[in-house]
């Protein structure tokens, strides 16, 4: 494996490839200096590279995007290669309905928003055209709502990716992401309330099954966002190393973001209820497998500095670790970084959080 590669695959791991630091802020720095450089040579090779260590390795994201943001400030027309590159993964992987890159290649656009890459208005339209997609569906004259898994899916999509990127909204875009918010709470007024049973993460004391029942995962979700944003979006879960280079990001070009659009659902039976309903109902939810709300690992002695917040992300990450075991098995990049790494450290570090 070549060193550009290899500082791109390791970045914010303790590896010889970055000696002895662990700091955030040199490996970037780092690891910018190398790809400067290799962008004279394979520039294609480092854009594909770049979406994918985004999508095998999206606990990494906040790092790429900060990279890719001081990359913006002398190389605009390769970074602008690869968020072009995102456009077309990211509706390929819509139109196919496939949702772990869609989940995560929200949180991709939302970080290069914070590093000045993407400009807040296009991502404002990604989540707006979710959104959209997402009450039509549930809309029992215009849509169908045996298709409601996926208008949940879009929803909780754009909810998770406020935790690394609501506070740069809120800042750059207060007006847009004021009316996102009200056209979820819009949203969650005309579904249905999903029933589900479960594990949590988490043991609660004093959480009764009937407190468990009354919020579905989208419901309860929803309610730690609005929580974090009276906080004013504080947070320490979520690394932001973007920060350390402020001054020097905010004088970058940042790019816009093609329009996307949603598949259109199925038409609807009628009358919305019976076999028929059902059977349609059936479909969404293997294609959009939905989220329960909680799985006990945790006792509560681990949870009493958290934030309602930081219990989402915590889930987050370990789908983040899950996923990236599971693509070691197909993908040989993936199986060179996994061979290489440091295990213990990087899951106790995920627990710490």
């Amino acid at each position: 494996m070549s060193s550009w590669k290899s500082l791109l695959l390791r970045i914010g791991d303790k590896c010889p490839d970055y000696g002895t630091s662990t700091d955030f802020k040199d490996h970037i720095e780092t690891c910018y200096g190398v790809i400067r450089r290799e962008l004279e040579h394979s520039s294609t090779d480092v854009s594909l590279l770049f979406i994918q260590c985004a999508e095998q390795l999206p606990h990494k994201i906040p790092l790429y995007g900060t990279l890719l943001g001081l990359l913006n400030l002398e190389k605009e027309d390769f970074v602008k290669t690869v968020v072009d590159g995102t456009h077309t993964r990211f509706q390929d992987a819509l139109n196919a309905g496939n949702c772990d890159r869609i989940r995560i290649l929200m949180r991709f656009l939302t970080v290069m928003m914070c590093s000045k890459v993407l400009q807040p208005g296009s991502l404002v339209v990604v989540y707006e055209t979710l959104l959209s997609s997402a009450a039509t569906t549930v809309d029992e004259e215009k849509g169908n709502p045996s298709w409601q898994a996926c208008a949940d899916f879009y929803v909780s999509c754009i909810l998770s990716c406020l935790p690394w990127g609501g506070a740069e909204l809120t800042e750059q875009a207060p007006e847009e992401i004021e009316r996102i918010m009200v056209g979820v709470e819009a949203y969650l007024s005309i579904r249905r309330h999903v029933s589900e049973s479960g594990f949590s993460f988490f043991e609660v004391d004093g959480e009764s099954d009937k407190d468990l029942s009354e919020k579905d995962f989208l419901e309860d979700l929803w309610d730690r966002i609005k929580a974090l944003s009276n906080n004013g979006w504080k947070l320490d879960s979520v690394p932001k190393p973007h920060l350390s280079f402020e001054a020097q990001l905010v004088t970058g070009k940042s790019h816009e973001f093609g329009l996307i659009t949603c598949p259109e659902q199925p038409h609807p039976q009628s009358p919305l209820f019976g076999a028929a309903f059902g059977k349609q109902k059936h479909d969404a939810e293997l294609k959009y497998p939905q989220r329960i709300r909680r799985l006990n690992i945790f006792p509560p002695s681990k949870m009493q500095d958290l934030q309602p917040i930081d219990r989402f992300i915590v889930e987050e990450y370990l789908l983040d670790n899950i996923r990236l075991i599971v693509s070691v098995y197909f993908n040989k990049v993936m199986v060179d970084y996994w061979i290489s790494f440091n295990h213990d450290d990087h899951l106790s570090s995920i627990v710490r959080k």
